[in-house]
């Protein structure tokens, strides 16, 4: 077994570790944002503030326990940083050191995109889809807004929007590793469009064209500019395979 190789055993242990560190910081994370909850809820209600509701809650506990699933959804957005750390370390555990060097510098990237992912979502999407369902519902019911399930929706959504954004980066590194290519990803392309245009259809329902645009639009778009990106990896590397080693040398000699 190569030096860089791991058993399954090792993968294990290694999973096991990332797994430890990634429970014990939003443990801490949630336990530190339990008393600042009603801060965070102030900000949560800034997307239905012109309504001014108020909060009800239908059960004995659920007020404790919507504390705890606020806390523990901000304390995951807080520590992203750490479990994409952890996460990328434990896909890089025993791969060489050119492999681990390419999947650090990585995490900034990826951090940052799911960071502007939930800032989009929340900011751009978020307060027209609340809107218009608020408003649809109230034609004919009398709006009541459960805490939980507000909160829940607002956590869900956020990290949602987050993710969306990183899936297309996620697919040039897997293009960079030779592990997908662009002539899959555009066999692929119309399932995809429909299945991002019925997830945005499901989770943001608006008869506004223009909302909706908005959301699927930069999903597309980071879709079709990662195909591009992958594409171009591989003419590139096409090219430098079909150099003959010969002719590289005599290249390089000539600046010797």
């Amino acid at each position: 077994m190569a030096a860089n190789e791991m058993s399954v055993v090792d993968h294990l242990h290694e999973l096991r570790k990332r797994l430890i560190i990634c429970v014990i910081s939003i443990s801490a994370a949630a336990f530190y944002t339990y008393d600042k909850v009603n801060y965070l809820i102030k900000i949560i209600m800034k997307p239905i503030a012109k309504f001014n509701f108020s909060l009800v809650y239908f059960k004995l506990t659920e007020g404790f326990v919507t504390r705890i699933e606020v806390s523990f959804i901000t304390a995951i957005i807080i520590t992203s940083p750490i479990i994409i750390y952890e996460i990328l370390a434990f896909v890089g555990a025993g791969s060489t050191k050119k492999e681990k060097k390419f999947l650090y510098v990585n995490v900034f990237i990826i951090l940052s995109l799911f960071i502007i992912g939930i800032v989009f979502g929340y900011t751009m999407i978020l307060p027209h889809s609340l809107s218009f369902l608020i408003l649809y519902g109230s034609t004919y019911l009398k709006p009541v807004l459960n805490g939980s399930t507000y909160f829940n929706f607002i956590g869900i959504f956020c990290l949602y929007t987050g993710i969306m954004f990183l899936i297309p980066y996620v697919l040039v590194l897997l293009g960079k590793l030779s592990l997908i290519s662009s002539k899959i990803l555009r066999k692929k392309q119309i399932p995809v469009i429909l299945g991002v245009l019925v997830v945005e259809g499901v989770l943001l329902p608006s008869v506004d064209f223009l909302t909706f645009v908005v959301a699927a639009s930069p999903v597309l778009l980071m879709y079709e500019v990662s195909i591009w990106v992958i594409y171009l990896n591989e003419r590139r590397k096409r090219r430098r395979d079909h150099v003959p080693s010969d002719s590289r040398k005599g290249f390089k000699n000539r600046w010797k």
